[in-house]
């Protein structure tokens, strides 16, 4: 599993993550996350961390119990604990983090420290992730040297033209939820391309539960896989972990990528260390086995097209707090979510026949240009009923996401597709529904 050829240098700060969502979790985090990846794989490794100094004794102990040839603390944070807030560890929109005492952090890098490490491990390959420390002047550093440099611009996108200038980057690393490529680039994978053209020699984007693209300039070539959605115990460093078993594959294509979404379905399926090692040890056991497994591929451009509605009593009386909650998610996502009473207006009985009819057709009109229903039960609503009725009439897909388990009839729970609890398995049923079905058979059911 390890590619003896590469030796990797992870640059960046260690932050103490705090999932707000789950009290019990409590770890390191920042670079810490692709460490353990390349502590699982067996990867050549070394730190290069930037954190506060109440860290450092933890960072030298788990960079030694993950395995790395080398630990430097190159860079001091004062003024902040680098502590991390994460209100969403499920990513199910919006994860929400916050880095406590942010703006009054001062960083010093040592360059001499840098130096020092990159001499002695002579790296290979260098991943950095920019932080609240001069990753410029980390740049000007790695000039002198002859290793590829891979960095993370998630949430660093206002440094993409200075990075290049600096340096030769040879991955710029992005996923569909960062600034760069929501605003500048529109949402447009071929506006990212066009952006990054002569600032990289290829580019990197995750699609979250969609699946993954890779587009290598001098080729003029994509490369693209699914995800394999795991049960998800959490979204908080999969990325990293993606990064981290993609770049460390002999070669950067299709099937490297398959196998960094998997390896990150693991990730996400457990915080336990030792249990996400030895679920990645099976990757290669049997090579033929993995190319056979189907998985989850459905692009950010697809889900702009795919419509889905959601049903439930969208009643001013009504808390509708689960349904603002399932269309904020997935909005987030890049669907297109339908509430049929914000869209065409609240009947109350006293209109005319006339206008009855008009918002009961036009709610119709809903339900067949969609391609998937959510059924949010918060009560014995009997219009719900009807509309999980239509749409299963049509074999489309419909889920009921049933938070307080009021689901008891047997007609609907056999109607149903699936019945999920929780938010984070309605957005992975969400992608697995939509992402295992025939394009062709999508695009004729959004015909109204």
């Amino acid at each position: 599993m390890q590619n003896k050829e590469k030796k990797f240098l992870l640059i960046g700060e260690v932050y103490t993550d705090v999932h707000l969502d789950n009290e019990n979790m409590l770890r390191l985090g920042g670079i810490f996350h692709s460490a353990r990846t390349f502590n699982a794989i067996k990867q050549n490794y070394s730190l290069a961390a930037i954190a506060p100094g109440y860290l450092n004794g933890s960072i030298h102990f788990f960079g030694e119990q993950l395995g790395a040839n080398a630990c430097s603390i190159i860079g001091e944070t004062v003024g902040s604990p680098n502590v991390l807030l994460i209100k969403d560890s499920y990513e199910t929109g919006q994860q929400g983090y916050e880095d406590i005492l942010r703006e009054q952090a001062q960083v010093n890098v040592n360059l001499d420290c840098l130096k020092e490490i990159i001499s002695n491990f002579n790296p290979t390959d260098v991943l950095i992730y920019p932080g609240k420390y001069d990753v410029l002047k980390v740049c000007e550093l790695l000039k002198e040297y002859k290793s590829k440099i891979h960095i993370d611009v998630q949430y660093y996108d206002s440094l993409i033209d200075s990075l290049s200038k600096v340096v030769e980057v040879e991955t710029f690393i992005f996923s569909t939820s960062s600034e760069t490529f929501i605003s500048h680039c529109q949402g447009s994978v071929s506006n990212l391309i066009e952006y990054i053209d002569g600032k990289a020699k290829s580019v990197l984007l995750k699609e979250n539960r969609g699946g993954s693209r890779f587009y290598n300039y001098k080729m003029d070539a994509w490369f693209s896989a699914p995800a394999f959605i795991n049960e998800t115990e959490h979204s908080v460093g999969v990325g990293d972990c993606f990064n981290a078993l993609f770049l460390s594959a002999e070669y950067q294509n299709n099937e490297s990528l398959s196998i960094a979404s998997y390896g990150a379905g693991w990730y996400a399926s457990t915080y336990n260390h030792d249990v996400f090692k030895q679920n990645i040890g099976y990757l290669f056991v049997d090579s033929e086995q993995f190319k056979n497994l189907e998985g989850t591929r459905l692009s950010w451009e697809e889900r702009a097209n795919i419509y889905i509605y959601i049903a439930g009593p969208d009643f001013p009386h009504i808390d509708t707090k689960f349904m603002d909650l399932v269309e904020n998610s997935l909005a987030y996502h890049n669907f297109r979510p339908i509430r049929p009473i914000k869209q065409n207006g609240l009947i109350v009985g006293d209109e005319d026949e006339r206008k009855q009819l008009e918002v009961y057709y036009k709610d119709i009109n809903l339900l067949n240009k969609s391609n998937l229903l959510i059924a949010v039960l918060l009560n014995d609503d009997p219009g719900t009923y009807v509309e999980i009725g239509w749409m299963s009439r049509d074999g489309k897909p419909v889920i009921i996401f049933d938070p307080y388990r009021l689901a008891s009839n047997l007609f609907l729970k056999k109607t149903a597709n699936k019945i999920c609890h929780s938010l984070v398995d309605l957005i992975d049923t969400t992608f697995d529904f939509l992402g295992s079905q025939d394009r062709g058979n999508l695009s004729e059911s959004r015909k109204v």
